[in-house]
């Protein structure tokens, strides 16, 4: 399995985020930060994973194939990652062990 065995889940409490979606992305205000960002519909679609229970990289990674019906890959693996690194700099995940 790729990535860390720790489980990501959203920073702050339930509802910290605000959601406000489009067909080609989203925007989200996280009230912890006071902060808005921009996500496409990839990391959207990550990110409401998250949302909805907290998960490891490598479970995440199942459940975007799985929704995408696409085969587990090097490429989508990286994606994952990536995306994951850049929630937790914006400080809208933290892991758990």
């Amino acid at each position: 399995m790729e990535g860390t065995r720790d489980a990501y889940r959203l920073a702050g409490p339930p509802g910290t985020l605000v959601w406000r979606e489009w067909d080609d992305g989203c925007v989200i205000f996280s009230r912890a930060t006071g902060e808005t960002h921009y996500l496409d519909t990839f990391t959207s679609y990550l990110l409401r994973l998250i949302e909805t229970e907290p998960s490891t990289e490598g479970r995440l990674l199942d459940q975007v194939c799985a929704g995408l019906e696409s085969e587990r890959t090097s490429g989508l693996a990286a994606q994952v990652a990536r995306a994951l690194r850049n929630f937790e700099t914006l400080a809208l995940l933290e892991r758990t062990p």
